[in-house]
């Protein structure tokens, strides 16, 4: 019995354990069933629902790249003269995975290089596939290791930049760094229209991840960056450039700028600060010399404000030509300060103040216009705000809230001190008088179009506001003509062209003391010209000449120089019924028959150098052709 019973209980217990494999048979096969299930989704995921995101992991585990130089685009005047562009120039890099001996490879190429044997030993046991040596590479060592013909040393295309006229126009442009970035100037302006796509060289990785470079190289197809024309005119420029660094030099300046505005308009015909600087070279120039001085660069006016100080009295009603001011024969007091002329005088007009540049009848005129108005006048004129011109390092100049404003600092402000302005602002200002009293947005850009040609940006004249009316504006401009007829401004006379104009010496304000420099200023003439139809507003500044210090014997000659050329290459007629002197025409790309055609119309002896087309001449364009001078051209065949 006791047998019956344990034989029972072992079949019920034998029972029991017999159930339990199977629910983890069940079990097991669920968990695979449903990892089955997610591999398949998975693998049809990345096979067919994200095959190109599964594409995309893929090649970045297999492949990589190298990124080459941008091709940026070009510079160019407005003539279509190519003013900063690139070229294609050879790059050097090595790849340690074809090199077999290291120390035998260093020591050739070192030997025959400039390169050093450590360097290129390091580079030699890398475990890379690809290290630059050299960037944008001298051609005589690109040719002499590709005589060498050294296993290790590859050669790939990068393009590089540079500027066919050297100085020219130098402060203007900027320049790029290695990596052709745009620094300073428009290439910095507009780095990001001229910057192309980045090139790239494609690598492929083995199974560790590391990189494989297979000859040819693998490069992808670049994009040029967008063209950029300017409003500059290469030849004006090289009219200012020239006749400024000759009166700089002259007058034993520190520095000189010019600026040749367009008054109608606004755009830039030259823009110039000396001393120049090379773009090709920009790491030999220190940093005050890559400034743009005519935007960058604030000075205190000096009596050229007096142009916009009798504007404003003229509008207002307050005043005329004729209106009569005592100059207290050249000493006033004023609170605690005593103001002098440079010349005594009695009564005088308001034409008569501006020709001489009285200081005590300024401040007269100042008074009578009263500081809220002087103040309105002056900033409606640009004085104390960015103009927003297209170029970088604008500043708004030094204009003080009126409420810092007492009776000695309405004095000096309406003679052009305790003031501080730029040359833009200036030849913007002046523009105003010039076109009948409208101020004008300047600008240097004059369109942006892509490599094929299609235009995206095409600037237009823009007004920024009336300032003051044209009755006003020609009653000045009269006044001014006076100011080169008869008055401070007679050294800016041309020949057959009616001039307005007006000098101006300043202190050099001491940043040190908070006065001034007791022996050093800024002499400058503003003007333009012709008076009845202006073609041109120019700004001549120069700081700190030492053979004198005044506008109209240091700037006024400079003036003259470059009005009287740029007025002839603009084919600007001269006054009616005018005889006077001959002037070189500019001869650029013209064959012989056009010049001899020429000479014998006007009585002039020539010769010729070369065959073709006119390249080169002297005289150059704009300058006098004397009795005995032989005018000679150099000629060419690929103009």
């Amino acid at each position: 019995m006791k047998r019956v019973k344990k034989q029972n209980k072992l079949h019920l217990q034998y029972n029991r354990d017999s159930t339990k494999p199977k629910w983890r048979i069940y079990f097991a096969t669920l968990i695979v069933f449903l990892l089955f299930i997610s591999v398949s989704y998975k693998a049809l995921s990345l096979q067919v629902l994200d095959r190109d995101k599964s594409f995309k992991i893929a090649k970045r585990q297999h492949s990589s790249s190298l990124t080459l130089l941008p091709k940026r685009g070009n510079i160019l005047d407005t003539k279509g003269t190519y003013l900063a562009t690139s070229v294609d120039t050879t790059s050097i890099y090595v790849n340690p995975r074809l090199i077999k001996d290291p120390k035998k490879f260093a020591t050739v190429v070192s030997d025959n290089t400039k390169f050093g044997y450590k360097e290129l030993l390091s580079d030699a046991v890398s475990n890379k596939s690809f290290i630059w040596l050299d960037r944008l590479a001298n051609p005589d060592t690109v040719k002499k290791l590709k005589e060498m013909d050294v296993d290790g040393i590859g050669f790939v295309q990068e393009p590089k930049r540079i500027y066919p006229n050297d100085y020219l126009i130098g402060q203007v442009l900027g320049f790029t760094n290695i990596d052709s970035k745009g620094i300073e100037g428009i290439e910095y302006n507009l780095d990001g229209v001229l910057a192309g796509k980045p090139q790239k060289i494609n690598l492929k990785r083995d199974a560790r991840g590391k990189q494989i470079m297979y000859s040819p190289v693998d490069i992808e197809e670049k994009t040029r960056g967008f063209d950029v024309e300017l409003t500059i005119d290469s030849q004006v420029q090289h009219i200012v450039e020239k006749e400024l660094r000759d009166g700089v030099e002259k007058m034993g300046g520190d520095a000189g700028m010019a600026l040749l505005m367009e008054p109608n308009t606004g755009e830039i015909l030259a823009m110039a600060s000396y001393p120049f600087f090379n773009p090709n070279r920009f790491s030999e120039f220190p940093n005050k010399t890559r400034r743009n001085l005519p935007v960058w660069y604030t000075f205190e006016p000096g009596s050229t404000l007096k142009i916009f100080l009798a504007a404003a009295a003229i509008e207002e009603k307050l005043a005329n030509s004729n209106t009569k001011y005592d100059c207290e024969n050249g000493k006033r007091k004023v609170g605690p300060k005593v103001i002098k002329d440079t010349h005594p005088h009695g009564i005088l007009t308001v034409a008569e103040v501006i020709e001489v540049s009285s200081n005590i009848c300024a401040s007269k005129m100042g008074e009578t216009l009263g500081k809220k108005s002087l103040y309105k006048y002056l900033t409606d004129f640009g004085f104390g705000e960015k103009l927003g011109i297209d170029l970088p390092g604008e500043p708004g100049g030094l204009l003080q809230k009126t409420k810092k404003w007492g009776p000695v600092e309405l004095a000096t402000i309406s003679f052009g001190q305790g003031i501080s302005v730029t040359a833009l602002q200036l030849a913007s200002a002046l523009s105003s008088i010039a076109n009948g009293g409208y101020l004008m947005k300047p600008y240097i850009v004059k369109k942006i179009s892509t490599p094929n040609g299609e235009i995206v940006t095409n600037n237009k004249p823009e007004i920024i506001k009336r300032v003051v009316s044209y009755d006003t504006a020609k009653q000045v401009a009269s006044i001014m003509e006076g100011v080169v007829d008869n008055g401070t401004g007679k050294n800016a006379q041309i020949s057959g062209y009616s001039v307005a104009g007006k000098t101006g010496t300043a202190q050099i304000p001491n940043p040190n003391t908070g006065g001034y420099y007791k022996e050093k200023y800024m002499a400058s003439f503003v003007g333009f010209a012709p008076v009845d139809d202006p073609k041109i507003t120019l700004i001549v500044v120069v700081e700190n000449p030492r053979k004198s210090i005044y506008g109209g014997s240091v700037s006024a000659p400079i003036f003259k120089a470059i009005t009287e050329k740029v007025l002839f290459y603009l084919n600007t007629p001269t006054r009616s019924g005018f005889t006077g002197t001959k002037l070189m025409p500019n001869f650029k790309g013209k064959s012989t028959r056009d010049i001899l055609r020429w000479a014998d119309e006007n009585g002039v002896e020539v010769k010729f150098n070369g065959s073709g087309f006119s390249d080169t001449q002297t005289p150059i364009a704009g300058e006098e052709i004397k009795e005995d001078t032989i005018c000679s051209f150099e000629l060419t065949q690929d103009i």
